[in-house]
């Protein structure tokens, strides 16, 4: 999680030209009690070190995209292009340790992304512009990433909270219904979580 902090900051102070300590200070805090509960409950769960390394992945890459939303409200295409990257290399490696099942991995993570990006998709044509595209292809990216069973669970979360969230604003009269909500904070609160309980 160290090294997602220094790549978090180093992207974050590029892009935006600015180093804000406070902000670094809450980045630091939150990256290291993500990466002591994720170390805590995994040797719990006894995962092995690649299953570890694939969540706190993840969670690094989820983490960045939902700040550059949350300024911004876009998501961005560096960090898609990494989720299906990352991905990939799971499975390559899962190939070769695990042939038996490598197959049905491919087969399951194709299924996750299209699901996920069919729900997206049709969410987008139903709610005129209500999601966005970088929502699709991020759902898409973790739907290959994370495979069905985990892929829904998050978006089962993220969908939750952020429904939760928008209500809290309307009846605060902080916002109206029409007013725009980043979907990618709801998505690494919901990787998060999935990866924290074991998905």
């Amino acid at each position: 999680m160290l090294t997602a902090y220094i790549i978090t900051i180093f992207i974050y102070k590029k892009r935006y030209n600015t180093n804000n300590l406070k902000q670094n200070i809450m980045l630091f805090v939150i990256y290291l009690s993500v990466g002591i509960a994720i170390g805590v409950l995994y040797k719990i769960y006894a995962f092995d070190i690649l299953k570890t390394f694939k969540a706190l992945a993840i969670i690094s890459i989820t983490f960045i995209t939902a700040g550059i939303d949350c300024r911004e409200k876009i998501i961005p295409n560096e960090a898609v292009v990494c989720i299906i990257a990352v991905a990939c290399v799971m499975m390559i490696i899962n190939a070769f340790t695990n042939s038996v099942e490598a197959l049905a991995i491919f087969i399951d993570s194709l299924v996750a992304m299209l699901i996920g990006v069919v729900l997206f998709a049709a969410s987008k044509a139903i709610s005129k512009n209500g999601v966005g595209m970088g929502d699709i292809k991020l759902v898409g990216a973790l739907g290959l990433y994370l495979r069905t069973y985990a892929l829904m669970g998050v978006l089962l979360v993220a969908l939750v909270s952020i429904a939760i969230y928008g209500l809290i604003k309307v009846i605060s009269k902080k916002a109206c219904v029409k007013d725009e909500i980043p979907f990618g904070p709801f998505v690494a609160f919901g990787v998060t979580a999935c990866m924290i309980l074991g998905f």
